[in-house]
C-alpha cells in the first residue's frame, strides 16, 4: 500500500465531499449575511489540513466492510468538528496564523476594523498620545474589536459543530445506527471542550507530564478516538473500543510531535509561527521537561523568556539551545517512540490487512511529518 498515494486520494474525495455539504447548505440560506458568514465557515474548514480525521473513520470502516459513499459523507463531520474546535482554540489563544493564513479570529477582526473606518494614522504622531482621550480611544476599539471576533469565532464554531451533526445523519446509514453514532459525537464534543478548558487551567496553574497527557486525551485524543470508533460502529462488525489504545497512544506521539514543531519546526512548512509557543508560555511537554531538567542558571534564562510575547529572536534561539543542551527535546523525542511503537502494537488483527498496513504506516507518518 502507498501511503501518501492512499491518503491524498481520499483527501480529495473527503474535499469535494466537503464541498458538495456546503454547497446544499449554501443554497437553503437566503440572508445575505448568513451566507457570507458560512462561505467564510467553508473556506476555514478547507483551509490545508491532511483531513486525517475522517481518513481515520473511513480506514476503521474499511477494515470489516466496503468503501462506499455512506462512510464518506458521515466522515466529514470529523472534519467539520476539527474545524470547530480550531476556531475556538484560536480565538482564545489569540493566534492569527494558522496553514500560513488568517485565523477566522483574525480575519473577523480586520473586517470589524474597516468597517469602523477607525483612523491609526494619527497615533503614529506622538502628541496625540498625550491628548486626554487618545489612549482611551485605542482601548475602546481594542476592546470592540476582541469582543466582535471572539464573539464570531464562537458562532462560527458552533454551526460547524452543528453541521458535523447534520452531515452522520444525512450520510445514509441506517437510522438506528445513526443514532448511536449521533450518541457518541454529542460525547465527543463534550469531552473535548472539558479539554479546551483543562488547557486553559493548565496555562494559569502550571502542569506536570501526567496533567500534560490527561488535557491532550481529551483534546487531541478525543479526535483520534471517536472517528475510529464511530468508523467501527457503522460496519455493525467490529468492537467499537478495539482501537482504543491505538488511539490513545497514537493522539499523545501526535501532539508531542506538534509540540516539537512548534518549537523547532519551519514556518514555512508548519504554517504557523515557531516563536508563538513560547512567546505564550504554553505548557507543552517540551516546557515542561525543560522545567524540570535544566539547571538553575538554565532556568533562570528560561522563566526570563517563557511567557514574554516580547521575546527577540535571540532569546527563542537560546531557549532552543536550553532545549537541547538540557536534554528535554531528547526526552520527547524518544517519549514519542515509545507511544508510536504502543501504537503499532495495539492495532487489532482482526482487521483486513490494508486497514492494518494504513494504521501502521499513519504511525510512522505522525512522527515523520514536518508539518
Amino acid at each position: 500500500m502507498d501511503f501518501i498515494k492512499a491518503t491524498a486520494e481520499l483527501k480529495k474525495e473527503i474535499e469535494d465531499e466537503i464541498k458538495n455539504f456546503f454547497e446544499i447548505e449554501l443554497k437553503s440560506v437566503e440572508n445575505d449575511t448568513l451566507r457570507d458568514f458560512y462561505k467564510d465557515i467553508r473556506h476555514h474548514t478547507l483551509l490545508g489540513g491532511k483531513r486525517l480525521r475522517p481518513i481515520m473513520c473511513i480506514m476503521a470502516y474499511c477494515g470489516y466492510s466496503e468503501y462506499n459513499n455512506e462512510i464518506l459523507r458521515a466522515s466529514i463531520a470529523f472534519e467539520l468538528l476539527h474545524s470547530s474546535s480550531l476556531i475556538l482554540d484560536d480565538a482564545m489563544d489569540e493566534d492569527v496564523i494558522r496553514h500560513g493564513e488568517k485565523t477566522f479570529n483574525a480575519i473577523y477582526a480586520d473586517k470589524f476594523l474597516k468597517s469602523t473606518r477607525f483612523d491609526i494614522n494619527p497615533y503614529y504622531d506622538g502628541g496625540n498620545w498625550i491628548k486626554k482621550d487618545g489612549l482611551s480611544q485605542l482601548l475602546m476599539i481594542q476592546r470592540s474589536i476582541s469582543r466582535y471576533s471572539y464573539a464570531l469565532s464562537v458562532l462560527g464554531s458552533n454551526i460547524l459543530y452543528a453541521l458535523s451533526g447534520k452531515a452522520i445523519r444525512a450520510s445514509g446509514f441506517d437510522d438506528k445506527i445513526v443514532t448511536k453514532a449521533m450518541i457518541m459525537q454529542r460525547e465527543m464534543y463534550k469531552i473535548l471542550n472539558e479539554g479546551q478548558l483543562l488547557d486553559i487551567l493548565m496555562e494559569q496553574n502550571g502542569g506536570n507530564e501526567d496533567k500534560y497527557f490527561e488535557m491532550i486525551d481529551h483534546k487531541t485524543g478525543i479526535l483520534f478516538k471517536y472517528p475510529l470508533r464511530i468508523g467501527l460502529l457503522f460496519t455493525e462488525k467490529a468492537d467499537v473500543y478495539s482501537l482504543d489504545n491505538y488511539s490513545f497512544n497514537l493522539s499523545r506521539a501526535f501532539q508531542v510531535h506538534d509540540d516539537i514543531l512548534g518549537v523547532f519546526g519551519e514556518e514555512d512548512t508548519t504554517g504557523k509561527p515557531v516563536d508563538s509557543d513560547i512567546k505564550e508560555g504554553k505548557n507543552t511537554l517540551l516546557v515542561i521537561k525543560t522545567l524540570e531538567l535544566a539547571d538553575d542558571t538554565q532556568l533562570k534564562k528560561v522563566k526570563a523568556i517563557l511567557g514574554n510575547r516580547n521575546a527577540s529572536s535571540e532569546d527563542i534561539a537560546e531557549i532552543k539551545d536550553i532545549m537541547k543542551s538540557c536534554g528535554s527535546l531528547d526526552y520527547c523525542i524518544e517519549k514519542e517512540s515509545q507511544l508510536i511503537n504502543a501504537a503499532k502494537g495495539s492495532i487489532d488483527q482482526n482487521m483486513k490487512e490494508e486497514s492494518k498496513i494504513f494504521l501502521t504506516e499513519l504511525c510512522d507518518f505522525i512522527i515523520k511529518r514536518n508539518y
